[in-house]
């Protein structure tokens, strides 16, 4: 190992440092400094030089959601008509299940809204499919030395045509990559990837499977990194009927909170006439109180807030604030009746005679908040 300034080789990995100190700076320095502030996206959900992931279950809509929000990215449209697109960006959308006529029919339906408006042939979209490839085959994108050098290649030339950054979509995890899930370690080389397409201001989606149970699959070190986690999951009272309907929750959010980060609910509609394809969204307030509440019920006993503070990513007082409000107007004795029958009121009489007995309380007991306006 050499110290004198120059390179130095760590036998352990396949690093160059070239620089010759570890630069700081103090408070007052940085007090002043002029540093350019990055730009929203989609304001206020995904900034430059970002990173996110849309999960949810296999043939919910995933692929229906993220192509909208590639769309409205790549034109400056409003996603969904919620969010607006303050400064669109060249895309590059990498997919590697979805047969490719039938990503060129639901894009071809979701620009149908625009057709008098753009020119197909100037919107900077690109796409990346296993039909393009050498036998139908996308090489697996954790693989550093080859796929990835390929990728940046490709991100080079677009941003010489279109200008840079870009937004670059993986579509999904499972067909594109063959590392081990629960592996942190294994997860390094796409870590790497992210950090230095984010290091110059490119903006990093990556679409993926749930588990069972609904969770997030896979190593914790994935989601670490991200700003931004997009779930998907279908209404509790989904009917098939009914198409592509889910809910869209926000796990993780760095970049924003309160009203931005509430819960709604999407359903979408084909219009095979026109050949569009339109979004309704519904109120997020009456979906937050319904799918909270719902929760809530499902798992007492033995449901704390700490456990619905980690599934719904807002504040245990918000939740209680909440609990509080379907206490206060209704909602809550209808949905114990809804799924406890009669049998609901047990759980308020076990509490009362605890308290009376001067029995301490559970955590769980305790972590409900208990008082005359929450039976539990």
């Amino acid at each position: 190992m050499q110290t004198n300034g120059k390179a130095i080789d760590l036998p352990t990995e396949d690093i160059v440092i070239k620089q010759k100190t570890f630069p700081s700076c103090t408070l007052g320095e940085l007090a002043v400094m002029d540093i350019p502030k990055r730009k929203a996206i989609i304001d206020p959900l995904i900034m430059e030089g970002s990173s996110m992931e849309i999960n949810g279950g296999t043939g919910i809509g995933k692929t229906w959601f993220t192509l909208e929000m590639l769309c409205s990215i790549a034109t400056g449209e409003s996603f969904l008509g919620k969010y607006e697109v303050k400064n669109p960006r060249p895309v590059y959308y990498i997919d590697g299940e979805m047969p490719f006529d039938s990503i060129r029919d639901r894009v071809n339906m979701i620009m149908g809204r625009y057709i008098y408006k753009y020119k197909v042939s100037e919107i900077p979209l690109h796409f990346s499919n296993p039909l393009l490839f050498d036998n139908n085959y996308i090489p697996k994108i954790n693989d550093p030395k080859v796929t990835q050098s390929l990728i940046k290649d490709q991100i080079k030339r677009m941003s010489d045509i279109h200008g840079s950054p870009i937004f670059i979509c993986f579509d999904n995890l499972s067909c594109l990559t063959d590392y081990k899930e629960n592996d942190n370690d294994d997860w390094t080389s796409m870590l790497d990837m992210y950090t230095e397409l984010k290091h110059e201001k490119h903006s990093i989606c990556h679409v993926h499977h749930v588990g069972k149970g609904g969770h997030q699959r896979g190593a914790s070190r994935k989601h670490d990194a991200l700003d931004c986690v997009i779930h998907l999951k279908r209404p509790e009272d989904y009917d098939a009927s009914e198409g592509a309907v889910f809910n869209v929750r926000f796990d993780k959010h760095r970049h924003f909170a309160g009203e931005d980060a509430r819960s709604f609910k999407c359903s979408i509609k084909v219009d095979q006439d026109l050949n569009q394809v339109k979004w309704d969204i519904s109120k997020y307030k009456d979906l937050a109180h319904e799918e909270l509440l719902t929760a809530y019920c499902n798992g007492l006993p033995d449901i704390t807030y700490t456990k619905l503070e980690g599934e719904f990513g807002i504040s245990k007082s918000a939740i209680a604030r909440t609990i509080k409000q379907c206490v206060t107007n209704g909602l809550y004795i209808s949905k114990m009746e809804e799924i406890y029958g009669d049998e609901w009121e047990n759980y308020d009489k076990l509490i009362n005679k605890k308290k009376k007995k001067g029995v301490a309380l559970s955590q769980n007991e305790e972590e409900r908040g208990i008082s005359p306006e929450i039976p539990f």
